[in-house]
């Protein structure tokens, strides 16, 4: 039964908080050492599936840089909220994930058969080293893969060591060679599970290891892409700082180390690829130095409609309390094409409405819907007459057999809805407009609460809220866990998830109750860039319940 539970905990994990995301690096930091040589001899089938999604290495989704791997997921930890949430069991999963447990007894097997004096040693040699972590997402959206490059002056020794045990080992094998710096490197693979093979090299004083061998190697028998990988991988691996960093200039970040853990992410795998909506916002990063961490944003004035980012009109729109709730900078001309391709279900054109809709627009859950149903507000110019665009937009969008039925309200609000049959149940969209404002959301009880906050019948989020202009996030960490536990619980049935639904009870729900005990907090950016693209800090402040 402790297995059970254990492994029921670990697949809740996976399934439910998603934590793969940043750390599945460190899982297989160390594989850097062991893995040294041949690998296309025996096939791409034997070492476990490549890759299909062709990811280009170039860009990745996400950088880390930091002093220590080894540290990073405890200094996560110094944040009173994820200390509470994620507790002390955060550090134990990841040390006792499935592919580092994996790689640490390959580690050991291949030391001990061969004589080595290296084994656990070699694990701790790359995590405690400065290191940058590269990763890209999966077709499940997970940051999946990763590449690792690491500087270390001991490595001379353990390549010369690898490359004979190469020769008589059935986990290691050579994959390729790559061109660096007018050397031929030799590229290693060390399959030390079941369908888990990892990649690398090391030129002088540095070691890369990628985490899948279709990172470089991206079609069945080894197939080369169009040489970006191979380029890529070999930057890494030079002697010049300044061909190592390959990735900072996508990310606008110096060739500095940072003293303490530096993460960006793209706002493109944070918004799930609609971040060409909002070009504007381009990453978000998180910096530890000194036993703090701060947040900061990426924007790009250039992208701003005339300079701004002013998110004041919508939190007067917005009903009280929301869960979690953000300001975007859309950039409205980027939908054009979509509404040119719903214009063709309609009678008339809808694209004219890429050029009344105007500024920010906000996204909120609420804690009386559902995850899948955020209300949308968006202010649009003073055009007279567009309002039947609204609807043929509305019907074209949801689809459905149902009729659309249309009514107007005696403050002049127009608001459109239908029933559509969807695979989570029956839903019901609406989509409103009132005098420049415009409301749309899934679920219709969440636009009719927005009518209601415009008509001053209901509370507004910006009530209790100075200073609006500069707020462009919210969240209510004691509302945001009761939807949390809501969906976690709906897609855990207790007769067809036995042991998932157990180990939600023990060990998510007290982690969303300690979740609870936290005031709202919004997030304030300080300042915009005039021009150009800058990293500007964003502030979180606690504000009332």
């Amino acid at each position: 039964m402790l297995w059970q539970r254990n492994r029921g905990y670990t697949v809740l994990v996976k399934k439910v908080l998603n934590k793969k995301v940043l750390f599945g690096a460190l899982a297989g930091v160390a594989l850097a050492a062991a893995a040294l040589v041949g690998y296309r001899v025996f096939g791409w089938g034997a070492m476990g599936p490549v890759n299909g999604l062709k990811l280009d290495l170039s860009r990745p989704d996400a950088l880390v840089r930091t002093k220590s791997l080894s540290s990073l997921p405890r200094d996560l930890l110094t944040v009173p909220l994820a200390r509470d949430v994620l507790r002390e069991d955060f550090l134990f999963y990841y040390e006792q994930s499935e592919d580092r447990l994996g790689l640490k007894g390959s580690l050991r097997r291949i030391a001990y058969e061969h004589e080595l004096g290296w084994g656990d040693q070699l694990l701790r040699m790359v995590l405690d080293q400065p290191a940058e972590v590269a990763l890209w997402r999966d077709a499940d959206g997970s940051l999946k893969h990763f590449a690792i490059a690491v500087s270390r002056s001991q490595l001379t020794r353990l390549l010369e060591e690898a490359g004979k045990i190469a020769l008589k080992d059935t986990q290691m094998r050579v994959a390729g060679s790559l061109r660096v710096d007018g050397d031929q490197v030799p590229v290693y693979a060390l399959n030390y599970a079941y369908q888990r093979t990892l990649l690398f090299a090391a030129h002088g004083q540095r070691l890369v290891i990628l985490s899948h061998p279709g990172m470089l190697y991206g079609g069945a028998g080894g197939k080369k892409g169009d040489g970006t990988a191979e380029k890529t991988v070999a930057s890494l691996l030079a002697p010049e700082a300044a061909k190592q960093n390959v990735f900072h200039a996508q990310f606008h970040l110096d060739g500095a180390a940072p003293e303490g853990h530096s993460i960006a992410v793209k706002a493109d795998f944070l918004s799930f690829g609609y971040q060409p909506f909002f070009g504007a916002l381009e990453a978000l990063r998180f910096d530890f130095q000194q036993g703090t961490w701060q947040s900061k944003v990426l924007l790009n004035a250039d992208k701003l409609k005339n300079g701004a980012y002013d998110s004041g009109g919508l939190w007067p729109l917005l009903p009280h309390s929301p869960s979690a709730c953000f300001s975007v900078p859309v950039d409205w001309t980027a939908l054009q094409p979509v509404l040119k391709r719903l214009g063709s279900k309609t009678s008339e054109p809808v694209s004219p409405l890429a050029g009344h809709l105007q500024g920010p627009a906000a996204a909120c859950w609420y804690g009386t819907s559902r995850l899948h149903t955020p209300v949308f507000v968006a202010t649009r110019s003073a055009q007279a007459g567009d309002d039947a665009v609204y609807g043929s937009l509305f019907e074209a969008a949801t689809g459905g057999k149902d009729p659309v039925r249309k009514t107007t309200g005696k403050d002049g609000a127009i608001r459109w809805e239908r029933s559509v049959a969807t695979a989570l149940g029956q839903s019901t969209p609406a989509l409103a407009v009132a005098g420049n404002m415009v409301v749309f959301s899934a679920d219709g009880k969440l636009v009719d609460q927005v009518l209601a906050v415009r008509r001053k019948q209901a509370p507004a989020a910006s009530d209790l809220l100075p200073d609006a202009s500069r707020m462009i996030g919210l969240i209510a960490p004691a509302s945001l866990a009761r939807l949390i536990q809501l969906e976690a619980f709906d897609t855990l049935p207790a007769n067809k998830e036995p042991v998932l639904r157990a180990a939600a009870n023990e060990h998510l729900v007290p982690r969303l109750n300690a979740l609870k005990k936290y005031p709202p907090l919004r997030m304030v950016l300080q300042r915009q860039p005039a021009s150009g693209t800058s990293w500007e800090t964003l502030e979180w402040q606690e504000t009332a319940r």
